[in-house]
């Protein structure tokens, strides 16, 4: 039997365990707005996998992530390619996945969103190492695989876009860069040594806007390739890429594709929205998978804004209104 009502997973501890505070503001506003709902909560990393799949096995039909992209990333892994729903609503730190799909950081009109019910099913990657996962915004290593494990190992306290900026310009004054090949489509081969590597669906990581113009809809992932920086050369990449301004640059590459090998010497840190699934591996495999996932979006919301046109349409979502005029 398939349940409508709505089940929340809310990780209390996103957004350096603030959202604890939030709960008896959440509980209120889901009784408001769905009546019936039923919820669990995590307790650590990598619950939210176990706690969607028995709410699957349950009959529930709608899945509501409350935390951040991890949290989220846990849900859309047991989702993917069924016809279960996806609901989002931010409650973590950086949110790249609610910022991309135009879902406002406010309890009342997410819940509002998902209550309207209208959705669309999206691609994901899927990314094979040591371990499987999917992904709906992007995966990341060297560099930025590097700085999110410092996230969680080193800098717990970072969590605004001045604390993860921090973080990126301490390791990237440490990082080295590591000799890897890697494969597009079985056609394109970059043999170099690795500073910053990216295969996303999408354009902003951490607010940094890596991939300007990349979305969901392009067909294919956008891959960002940057060979041979380190030191201060490397920290001057990242905070022009904070408004898009590292393009064009010599030791920069942009491709496309939909398949991607990257074999290293030594293994990458891989991140995966906010979460760290690989530390281990010298040979990781990525794949664009069409049409996989059903994701609860404001209806007539667009993909391809760059970041302060998305932030302006989100704020009309906010007021209730159509994201564009």
């Amino acid at each position: 039997m398939v349940d409508s009502t709505p089940f929340l997973i809310i990780n209390p501890n996103a957004d350096d365990k603030r959202l604890r505070k939030q709960l008896p503001k959440i509980h209120k506003l889901a009784k408001e707005i769905f009546g019936d709902y039923a919820f669990e909560l995590t307790t650590k990393i990598g619950d939210g996998i176990p706690i969607a799949r028995k709410a699957k096995e349950n009959g529930y039909n709608l899945l509501v992530a409350i935390g951040g992209d991890g949290t989220l990333n846990e849900v859309v892994n047991v989702a993917a390619e069924t016809d279960l729903l996806v609901g989002m609503v931010p409650g973590g730190s950086a949110c790249d996945s609610h910022k991309t799909h135009g879902i406002p950081r406010d309890f009342e009109r997410a819940f509002q969103i998902i209550d309207e019910g209208y959705y669309e099913r999206f691609p994901m990657g899927l990314a094979q190492g040591d371990t499987k996962r999917y992904f709906i915004e992007m995966i990341n290593g060297a560099f930025i695989g590097e700085t999110s494990a410092a996230l969680a190992d080193r800098f717990e306290w970072a969590h605004t876009e001045i604390g993860y900026g921090y973080a990126a310009i301490r390791i990237a004054l440490e990082y080295k860069p590591k000799f890897s090949k890697v494969v597009i489509d079985d056609k394109i081969v970059r043999e170099v040594n690795l500073s910053c590597f990216a295969v996303a669906l999408t354009d902003v990581i951490s607010d940094f806007e890596m991939l300007p113009g990349n979305h969901p809809r392009k067909g294919d992932f956008a891959i960002i390739l940057v060979k041979d920086l380190t030191k201060w050369k490397l920290v001057k990449l990242v905070l022009k890429a904070t408004n898009g301004k590292h393009i064009p640059h010599k030791n920069v590459e942009i491709l496309r594709g939909k398949h991607i090998v990257v074999d290293s010497t030594v293994p990458h840190t891989w991140e995966i929205e906010g979460e760290i699934p690989s530390k281990k591996t010298t040979h990781m495999e990525i794949s664009y998978i069409p049409d996989v996932i059903n994701l609860i979006i404001p209806k007539g919301w667009k993909y391809g804004m760059r970041k302060k046109e998305r932030a302006k349409a989100k704020k009309r979502v906010q007021k209730g209104l159509p994201p564009f005029p």
